[in-house]
């Protein structure tokens, strides 16, 4: 029965050891996922601009959306910064700031180059510089 107890005592250690190392690795696979989550976004949103289905000339043809929670890719400039009406959404397992700012835009000329647009009182960075969070991960960089 000690011998029992001996061993129960000593994988309780070991489990509590490895406990901080499993939440790092959940969220470092959730950094990771969410980087992914906004490259496959970008390409999403270069392929919708290049095909600019609106024919918008002058303005954006697509639009990157992300909001606390969400990512969206959309064609045309919405009205809000919401992801209400979108060709491709996805929801990230981390947290996602664009240009610095939780809730951002990044808008995309038929040529596919950055131009200037506004979204429900957002301005739309040019700059799709990113970081993604969750916990003590981080990552950060610049969309292209």
């Amino acid at each position: 029965m000690i011998e029992l107890m001996v061993t129960i005592a000593i994988m309780m250690l070991l489990a509590m050891a490895v406990a901080p190392f499993s939440v790092a690795w959940g969220n470092q696979a959730a950094v990771r996922q969410t980087h992914s989550l906004l490259n496959q976004a970008m390409s999403q949103m270069k392929a919708t601009a290049l095909r600019n289905p609106s024919a918008a000339s002058g303005t954006a043809a697509a639009v990157l959306v992300s909001i606390p929670g969400r990512i969206c890719v959309r064609e045309g400039l919405p009205s809000a910064l919401d992801c209400s009406a979108f060709n491709w959404s996805a929801v990230p397992t981390a947290q996602i700031s664009l240009n610095g700012a939780t809730s951002q835009c990044i808008s995309l000329d038929s040529a596919g180059m950055t131009v200037a647009a506004s979204v429900g009182g957002v301005a739309c960075g040019t700059l799709m510089t990113f970081t993604v969070s969750k916990g003590s991960e981080s990552s950060s960089g610049t969309l292209n």
